[in-house]
């Protein structure tokens, strides 16, 4: 699919080719063939969408669907080497979840960190849409659930230029033991 690419996503950009190579392909059937994709934080539907560079603040209804509380700029120090970006968000209040989207062509990665600040852990499916050249594709990852009131940081070896989050569900004790393993975020 050709996209316009977003100025706000010009980091992102900077990102080598080799780390966008590097990016694991998923199966076919695993994303769909199209998307539309519009460069702003949002929800759309079920699918909550945060843009390279955003952080999205958000509740979830009763049934499961997000819903948008705002929308800040800033950058996730994660994203960066050592001491050259500094941390620009807080903690969400309670009730909210936060996620933000950063990147740097220095680490060559993009980093996704989400904040949960209900009083149970979560989970979330997520795809990334992310530059080929001047082609915007769309890769399913798998994510770890957010434990109630914790962070957990996502990174990947691509320049992702936006997230769609969507089917927030409760985490279950299974989910939460298989990522058990993996590094939490700070």
């Amino acid at each position: 699919m050709k996209a316009r690419v977003p100025t706000g996503a010009a980091l992102a950009l900077a990102l080598t080719a080799a780390a966008a190579a590097q990016a694991a392909e998923p199966p076919p059937s695993a994303v769909p063939r199209s998307l539309t994709f519009e460069p702003k934080t949002q929800v759309d539907g079920a699918i909550l969408q945060v843009v390279f560079g955003d952080r999205a603040l958000f509740r979830l209804d009763d049934g499961g669907l997000p819903v948008l509380d705002s929308v800040e700029k800033g950058q996730l120090a994660a994203a960066h080497p050592p001491g050259a970006a500094r941390e620009t968000f807080a903690a969400p209040g309670p009730g909210l979840i936060g996620a933000a989207l950063d990147g740097s062509a220095e680490k060559q990665a993009s980093v996704l960190k989400v904040w949960n600040r209900l009083d149970h852990p979560v989970q979330y499916a997520a795809i990334l849409l992310v530059l080929h050249g001047q082609t915007l594709r769309p890769m399913a990852v798998p994510v770890c659930p957010v434990p109630a009131g914790g962070v957990r940081t996502e990174s990947w070896p691509a320049p992702v230029v936006a997230v769609g989050l969507s089917r927030f569900k409760a985490a279950t004790k299974e989910a939460l033991a298989r990522c058990a393993g993996v590094r939490k975020g700070k």
